[in-house]
């Protein structure tokens, strides 16, 4: 027993060890529960921690939400979501931790997938000739790699790296012994836990295949013979994955894939010897997340030992040269614009650039593994002569451009040096050279770049998060528990555009990489912030709130003004409240639509124009009521403003404003308002990014981060009718005030039209994640089944009993025309292809498992 566990031991550490460096790392720093920071950063903390609490929902009760959510944005397809975000098998943990505690849940599987992916790097390493320390010294070199520590909070990758040596080893088996099970098994997992790195897993495949039959086919009709069984085993897993991988092209098609890139430049993207300032140990900072250099570091021993398999008497010409074409075409594709885009599938990556470098860093390691297991000696003078002047070199150039590097310190030069000479005098030593030197080097070496990489990142305090969350959770549930229909809920706070899944309520919020582009598009013209990735419902307006079913809001009392402000909603005045619960006032909209209500068919053919969110909320009440009138909002001409700081420049009609001297650099407008009326404020996308801060009255006005189209801020006095200042305190050197404008409206008159409209809603007698069931009444004729469930090729909707088509309203919605009376309505949604796929997956388990049959009895 004992020497069996001795022979096992080097896997063991190759698993503990990464994991405990880690852990061991953010205890000291004060994550939770070793104090009262968390791991969550950047998208970690903006956007995956919501869906784990959404797959927490999943699992533990509505697993129709794998198909669909009504809380992504206003309700959207899920099920390509999870194959991009939460099909790993790690994040069956959040089941573990209670929704306010899945920052401590997403820390144990960062930590978990980190010590696999040096398991796995271990197990390849010990398979291919490695023995006693050195094998967790490849894993950890592995899972301490640049590309793993620079995305260790873009936990949905870290499969990809964790899985990419089980695949190679099983490809190699399938190379030289036939065995093809563990290749299509391996192959198919990767495919299915996240489409998009597995994709990158199957371009490295090909070259891996090309490299392995360019070194070791013993002839044509070999390498024939063998890539014929590579690709049938190749297409076999991607049979046995299709039931994942055809919904989510499907979604693909209709989301991501629109940004797809169709022309580019025959560039280099940067200077080449860039590159080498990443062979440097810890060398990222937070500036090299949305446009850095690809993150390649693998240790000093890692990178001597790649360079010494192009140097070895040991390796054959053919190896040299195949391993040299791969080698090039990597490094070419970190910054060569077409090669970068195949490996993104031609989109180019918004943050986090060259994402497939975790394939390079994996294949310079297995470099290194093959040329550590053949040598029999110490270096020549000659070899070490040659390592010195690329290594000089490399150093060299790093240290002359030191300058250009921000996410470099003259301190990670010395670093790095010093561990490439030990690595040196290491490698020097005869065949009986001491094992434990070669792994204290690698410990050493990148322990302290991890260290160096993670030092540069800033964590969200725990207690932000677990508050926020409880407090969220507490509001939603409250509002559910009375009132059992089926409506949104707006709120005046935000944390991240993922709050709705969070709080498992239906919201209108959403940041998701899979975020289908009419969405976005609908928002930015009602006046709400929104990117290609996102949205927020921040700056509603009685009239959309009523349009989109917001019947209750969440604001915080008065002693709550610690939760992060989403912007100000005065107009919520309007409204009654009927519950406080915790933090919370909940209010209730006594105008809100159903989710689907009756309205004139002129919605069909309303148009909607960019920059104009005040007329475009006109239009729909218009369009929805049948009616011609006057716009519910008026413009109400701004005086000269009151200028102090700053200069001001008039083109075209408008304005731009440049700091002058120091002191305040504010622009001050003012108005008189008047009683039943409302107020909104727009403001075009030039004030995203914080152009400007903005008063009324002294009081602070929240604005949103980032938004590509005019939004609309209200404005409303809180009470009384005194004069309102509206300052602008300018943050940049100068301000273009594009498409700033004061508009006003009658309140009377929009509620009573709201009310006209609420009158034929629907009255729905069931609802599940993805089926309702619903009676509406036509009473006019002209009239027709408006929605605010946008549309999507996966409802099916049938009309008392028989399926009908849907059109679409405003470019997103789904409508049904209908002549007056009454009907039963039922929409089911399935996610398309997913019939399709499910076959083909069964087709190919059927395949793989005679060509096992076939093996075995072989």
């Amino acid at each position: 027993m004992r020497r069996r566990w001795l022979k096992n031991n080097p896997l063991i550490l190759s698993f503990l060890l990464p994991g405990l460096l880690v852990g061991f790392y953010f205890a000291i720093r004060g994550v939770f529960p070793f104090g009262s920071s968390s791991v969550l950063t950047v998208d970690l903390g903006q956007q995956y921690i919501d869906f784990f609490a959404y797959l927490r929902q999943t699992l533990l009760g509505h697993p129709g939400q794998l198909f669909y959510a009504f809380n992504k944005g206003l309700g959207g397809d899920m099920f390509g979501v999870f194959a991009y975000y939460l099909l790993s098998p790690f994040n069956l943990l959040v089941i573990l931790f209670p929704a306010d505690m899945l920052d401590v849940a997403a820390f144990l599987i960062m930590i978990l997938k980190i010590s696999t992916a040096g398991l796995t790097m271990g197990w390849y390493a010990k398979h291919h000739g490695i023995n006693g320390l050195m094998i967790p010294a490849f894993g950890l070199a592995y899972a301490f790699s640049g590309w793993l520590l620079a995305n260790s909070f873009n936990l949905m990758w870290l499969d990809a790296a964790i899985l990419l040596p089980l695949i190679v080893q099983s490809a190699e088996a399938l190379f030289t012994k036939g065995r093809s099970i563990a290749y299509i098994g391996w192959l198919a997992a990767a495919l299915i836990i996240n489409f998009y790195t597995g994709y990158m897993i199957a371009l490295f495949l090909v070259l891996y295949a090309a490299y392995w039959l360019g070194a070791h086919a013993k002839s044509w009709r070999h390498a024939w013979r063998i890539g014929l069984r590579f690709t049938g085993a190749s297409l076999l897993a991607g049979m046995c994955s299709a039931v994942v991988l055809l919904p989510t092209w499907f979604q693909l098609a209709l989301s991501k894939a629109t940004y797809t890139v169709k022309t580019f430049q025959w560039r280099f993207e940067y200077a080449p010897d860039r590159l080498l300032s990443k062979m440097v140990p810890g060398s990222f900072n937070f500036d090299q997340m949305p446009s850095g250099f690809p993150n390649i570091y693998i240790g000093a021993l890692g990178f001597v030992l790649a360079a010494l398999f192009f140097l070895s008497k040991q390796q054959s010409w053919r190896q040299k040269i195949a391993a040299a074409l791969v080698t090039g075409f990597l490094l070419l594709s970190c910054m060569f614009e077409p090669l970068d885009l195949l490996w993104h599938g031609f989109q180019f990556p918004v943050w986090y650039p060259y994402r497939f470098t975790f394939v390079l860093c994996f294949w310079f390691l297995s470099l290194g593994i093959n040329s550590l297991a053949k040598i029999e000696t110490g270096l020549s003078l000659q070899k070490l002569v040659i390592l010195l002047i690329i290594f000089g070199l490399i150093y060299g150039d790093v240290a002359l451009n030191l300058k250009h590097f921000s996410f470099l310190t003259f301190g990670n030069l010395v670093f790095g040096i010093g561990s490439l000479l030990l690595v040196l005098v290491w490698l020097s030593l005869d065949q009986h050279r001491p094992l434990w030197f070669g792994f204290a080097i690698v410990l050493v070496d990148m322990s302290g770049s991890m260290i160096l990489t993670l030092n540069q990142l800033a964590y969200l305090d725990h207690r932000d998060y677990h508050d926020y969350t409880a407090a969220l959770v507490q509001g939603a549930n409250a509002v559910k528990k009375e009132d059992h229909g089926f409506f949104h809920i707006g709120k005046t706070t935000i944390r991240t555009r993922n709050d709705p899944m969070t709080g498992n309520y239906r919201g209108a919020d959403q940041f998701n990489s899979l975020l289908e582009p009419a969405l976005p598009k609908f928002f930015g013209q009602i006046g709400q912030p929104e990117d290609d990735g996102s949205v927020a419902y921040t700056n509603g307006t009685l009239i959309t709130d009523s349009l989109l079913g917001m019947k209750y809001f969440l604001t915080p009392t008065h002693a709550q003004n610690s939760l992060p402000d989403a912007g100000q909603r005065p107009d919520l005045k309007w409204y009654r409240q009927v519950n406080q619960v915790g933090p919370w006032k909940i209010l209730q909209s006594p105008f809100a639509q159903q989710i689907c209500f009756a309205a004139s068919t002129d919605l069909l053919k309303q148009q909607l124009y960019s920059d104009t969110p005040v007329a475009n909320q006109s239009f729909i009440l218009q369009a929805a009521l049948g009616k011609d009138t006057d716009p519910y909002f008026s413009a109400l001409p701004l005086p000269e403003p009151t200028l102090s700081g700053v200069r001001r420049t008039t083109s075209n009609g408008t304005s731009t404003f440049t700091k002058v001297g120091k002191g305040r650099h504010t622009v001050t407008y003012r108005f008189k308002p008047q009683a039943g009326k409302c107020y909104v404020l727009t403001l075009g996308s030039h004030f995203a990014n914080h152009l400007v801060n903005l008063k009324q009255n002294g009081n602070a006005v929240t604005l949103p981060d980032s938004f590509n189209d005019t939004i609309t801020v209200n404005v409303t006095p809180k009470k009384g009718l005194q004069e309102q200042t509206l300052t602008f305190q300018l943050n940049k050197k100068e301000a273009w005030f594009d498409n700033v404008s004061l508009y006003q409206a009658d309140v009377g008159t929009i509620l009573r039209d709201l009310k006209q409209l609420q009158a034929s809603g629907w009255r729905v007698k069931r609802a599940t994640d993805t089926t309702i069931a619903a009676d509406v009444t036509i009473r006019k004729p002209n009239q027709m089944m408006q929605t605010t469930i946008p549309t999507a090729p996966g409802w099916h909707v049938r009309v008392n009993g028989r399926p009908v088509s849907v059109k679409t309203s405003l470019g997103i919605f789904m409508a049904i025309p209908l002549k007056p009376g009454h009907y039963r309505i039922t929409m089911r949604y399935t996610p398309p292809l997913l019939g399709w796929g499910s076959l083909i997956t069964v087709i190919g388990l059927l395949l793989t498992a005679g060509w096992w049959y076939r093996q075995t009895r072989k």
